[in-house]
């Protein structure tokens, strides 16, 4: 596994040059790519973080191709399942997520809001009981 990092390092780091691309067809192979990668039982967004692609993947949510938005949602879902909802709410996900809860495709909203409850689970109301008085 050891041996994979400089491999992984270089993979992770074109898929995010070709993600940032002028060229849409090029943003979507990329962001398409990684969105299948994070399939993988291996895959761990150690490194898409260290090299800043949390940034890069929020502004994928800016897109009006659907399905470079879908991919960049399923990432960010990902990346929330591993265990690192703080690199995305300190990355500033939520608002973009929040937005995207009115996108004009369902499939979008669902998924928006997937990782809106990843990140920010709804905490049930607390009952909490009122000790009574005694006079």
């Amino acid at each position: 596994m050891a041996e994979d990092l400089p491999i992984r390092k270089e993979i992770t780091r074109d898929l995010l040059d070709r993600l940032i691309s002028p060229v849409r067809h090029v943003r979507e192979g990329a962001v398409e790519a990684l969105a299948v990668s994070t399939e993988d039982e291996d895959w761990r967004p150690n490194e898409l973080i260290r090299q800043g692609g949390i940034n890069i993947i929020t502004g994928l949510l800016h897109e009006e191709n659907t399905h470079i938005v879908g991919s960049a949602l399923d990432i960010i879902i990902a990346i929330a399942a591993a265990g690192e909802e703080e690199a995305l709410i300190t990355g500033g996900v939520i608002e973009r997520l929040d937005q995207l809860q009115n996108h004009k495709d369902p499939l979008m909203r669902k998924k928006a809001q997937e990782a809106l409850w990843l990140l920010v689970p709804e905490v049930e109301d607390a009952v909490t009981s009122k000790p009574q008085d005694d006079y």
